[in-house]
């Protein structure tokens, strides 16, 4: 996490300095925008690399071709991060919180004054929460923690800390609930199959579901 930050903040100056430099104008920092989203791929890819060097040298091979297990293993996960997304909506609107987007995405807008960085905008930020978040993320938190701790606490314990930590991590109260059951759910599906792509499909469906909201209320507003 330290990792993202610090890549994400050194991303941000290089690109924002470019961008006022060859335009003139300080472009916006909302999450969604193309410099935003750049920046957030740039600090993704960055991490990424890290963490997969990290995990290379244990021997482990967390990769593999998918199986009839992993499908029906995706399949369960999935209804339960459904079961889990009802949850949540009925608690949002108990709490009279519908309108509740993720923390650091509450100004989200991928629309410019170019329709073409507009569509690169779309691209980068769904590329980046759709693709690049799930694989980073979960090679972090499953691969690395993960597989770090379940040998010496057990599985259900290493999946509970795992998930406290990942929904901590994105600093939303109100939607932690909803992720660390992701992070719970995510940990057992790598547990019972070994295969991080698994995991890492069920990330990449909860966040396409986020991505599609997002990208649509902006267009919408516009």
């Amino acid at each position: 996490m330290a990792i993202v930050t610090v890549a994400l903040f050194v991303a941000m100056i290089v690109i924002l300095i470019a961008v006022i430099l060859a335009t003139g104008n300080m472009p916006s920092l909302n999450s969604g925008h193309p410099v935003v989203a750049v920046s957030e791929a740039i600090a993704y890819a960055l991490t990424g690399w890290f963490a997969w060097s990290r995990l290379r040298p244990t021997g482990l091979r967390p990769f593999r071709p998918f199986t009839y297990r992993d499908l029906r293993m995706i399949l369960i996960g999935f209804a339960a991060l459904f079961l889990a997304r009802i949850g949540t909506g009925a608690l949002l609107a108990l709490t009279h919180q519908t309108n509740h987007v993720q923390s650091g995405f509450e100004h989200f807008d991928v629309v410019t004054n170019v329709p073409a960085m507009t569509i690169v905008g779309i691209g980068l930020a769904t590329a980046t929460m759709v693709l690049l978040a799930p694989v980073v993320e979960e090679i972090v938190f499953r691969g690395l923690l993960f597989g770090a701790l379940a040998p010496r606490l057990g599985v259900l314990a290493s999946a509970l800390i795992t998930a406290l930590l990942f929904g901590g991590v994105h600093g939303d109260l109100v939607l932690f609930p909803l992720l660390a059951v992701l992070g719970f759910v995510n940990a057992l599906a790598y547990a019972a199959t070994g295969n991080l792509w698994v995991p890492i499909t069920l990330h990449a469906l909860n966040n396409a579901i986020g991505a599609i909201y997002l990208v649509a209320t902006s267009l919408q507003h516009h």
